[in-house]
């Protein structure tokens, strides 16, 4: 569970400290990251799975205008904070199989990665992150391979855009669910394979009733020409969401 984004200050300190306090309820097996423990900024969550150890860190470019709360137990890690950056992934490649990185950025409904989006990923891809997640843009953006010295390619993902939401605008109903596999032999490095997005739709009826996720190959022009965000957009049908897949991913990873 990634919990660093532009809303993670939004109820202050006694907020983040309840979000601790729940999540701390959990299970054993959920892991979260991205509200850093004041004091513990190098300690680099590690999530274990079928012999592999996976380093899971997250970071945001914003929190809509709100300093970190004064007597909060916990903190987010700025984008622009290169440094910090640097290091935790630094020490996460030495003590994980894969790097996991998800990062809240971009300008909202937005295809467009902007140049601060495409510089950060590279350098985190040349410090040692296997894979990043982008989100924020609430639209769908683009997806790269990132080339890097020494090491295979690290793959970004800059937006999946909403997967659930009672957004207003048609783009917005439009995301996707990230697939991929992590193979190691021996002590060879983990190499991503099998990538693939696949689409989702947001759908609800008028005066968003009946909120619902599908599939794209699970969706049915008769769905869309029902939803309720053609009151106010009636371009949006089937062959709207399917073109704006095709604009927006390339098409190798679909």
């Amino acid at each position: 569970i990634g919990m660093s984004n532009n809303h993670s200050y939004d109820l202050g300190a006694s907020g983040i400290e309840a979000t601790k306090r729940f999540w701390a309820a959990m299970p054993a097996d959920v892991l979260t990251f991205g509200l850093v423990e004041n004091g513990k900024e190098d300690d680099i969550p590690i999530y274990e799975k079928n012999g592999l150890r996976f380093a899971c860190l997250a970071y945001t470019q914003y929190t809509n205008g709100l300093p970190t709360p004064q007597n909060a137990v916990a903190h987010v890690i700025y984008t622009s904070d290169t440094a910090t950056i640097e290091r935790q992934i630094k020490k996460a490649r030495a003590l994980a199989d894969v790097v996991l990185v998800s990062v809240h950025w971009g300008n909202e409904d937005s295809h467009t990665p902007t140049d601060e989006q495409r510089t950060l990923a590279q350098q985190m891809a040349d410090w040692g992150a296997d894979l990043i997640i982008g989100t924020h843009p609430h639209v769908l953006q683009g997806a790269q391979w990132l080339e890097r010295e020494g090491r295979s390619p690290a793959l970004v993902a800059y937006s999946l855009g909403n997967f659930v939401s009672a957004q207003s605008r048609p783009d917005e109903m439009i995301g996707a669910v990230l697939s991929c596999t992590f193979t190691k032999q021996g002590d060879q490095e983990t190499k991503i394979e099998n990538v693939h997005f696949n689409p989702t739709v947001t759908h609800y009826g008028r005066n968003y009733s009946d909120v619902a996720v599908y599939f794209l190959k699970d969706y049915t022009a008769e769905l869309a020409n029902q939803h309720g965000v053609r009151t106010e957009y009636p371009n949006f049908d089937y062959d709207y969401i399917e073109n704006a897949v095709k604009e927006t991913i390339p098409q190798e990873f679909l």
